[in-house]
């Protein structure tokens, strides 16, 4: 085995979660990175796409109190403007998985998500169920929205959430391509039902544990209203808050191997 990468997944493995450099092996903040193009320079080509080296997460190091709050699928006006607030008003980074058909629709509202100190994330132009797509297509739409994204915010990304955590294995050399590890969740508050805040609480409360990826959804009215009541519940268990790349870090960073 590679030296290097058998350091680099000790690394990840004594944090308490699995990044996948085979993808035979996975599914169990630092900034994003500022760029002046979106797609990120084509991977040499691999004999199988499995073996493409990719990072999948669905959590974080389980030590501390540290937890992630994610909301999907905006910007919107109003809502995400109401999450906005929550957060801002607790001083709590969060990272936002934006639809590009909403970034390009109010691009204005993406720089404010990434000037209030909260990472961005690529959740696909439209929202479709990736594993559905051919290849072509899901490259489409993630490189639509990585520009879309650097565009308005003169950010690139650096995580990829698939809708409704819908992703092949096989896929998983397009996300290489762009650079890009895969965030899941381990917390799903299922607010998108908008089931009231007693059923969201009660998920949170019994799933939520250090190292947690909680899911949100910032277009929805019903979960901005109750965001500040989320944040206040989980401050009072002493939880400290970060964005993904804050928690995990950039997924694609070298890791420095000792001489």
């Amino acid at each position: 085995m590679n030296r290097r990468f058998f350091i680099k997944k000790v690394f990840f493995s004594f944090f308490g979660f699995s990044i996948g450099y085979s993808l035979r092996d996975v599914f169990p903040l630092q900034k994003p990175i500022v760029n002046s193009h979106a797609t990120a320079p084509a991977p040499s080509p691999s004999k199988n796409p499995l073996d493409i080296e990719v990072p999948f997460v669905h959590s974080g190091p389980g030590f501390g109190r540290r937890i992630a709050i994610t909301f999907d699928d905006g910007p919107v006006p109003y809502t995400t403007e109401m999450v906005l607030r929550a957060l801002e008003s607790r001083k709590i980074p969060a990272t936002f998985f934006m639809l590009g058909e909403h970034v390009k629709a109010y691009p204005s509202l993406a720089r404010e998500v990434l000037a209030a100190g909260h990472e961005i994330g690529n959740h696909t132009f439209n929202h479709p169920q990736l594993s559905k797509l051919s290849d072509a297509q899901v490259e489409d739409q993630i490189r639509l929205t990585q520009d879309l994204i650097v565009d308005a915010t003169g950010t690139r990304p650096v995580w990829l959430r698939p809708p409704y955590g819908s992703f092949r294995r096989s896929q998983a050399h397009i996300a290489y391509k762009f650079k890009l590890g895969v965030a899941l969740w381990n917390v799903d508050t299922r607010d998108w039902t908008k089931p009231g805040l007693q059923k969201v609480m009660k998920i949170i409360e019994e799933e939520t544990k250090p190292g947690a990826i909680i899911l949100l959804h910032d277009i929805h009215k019903e979960t901005a209203q109750m965001t500040g009541q989320i944040l206040d519940f989980l401050l009072e268990k002493e939880y400290e808050f970060s964005t993904i790349s804050g928690f995990i870090g950039n997924p694609y960073a070298p890791v420095r191997v000792p001489s």
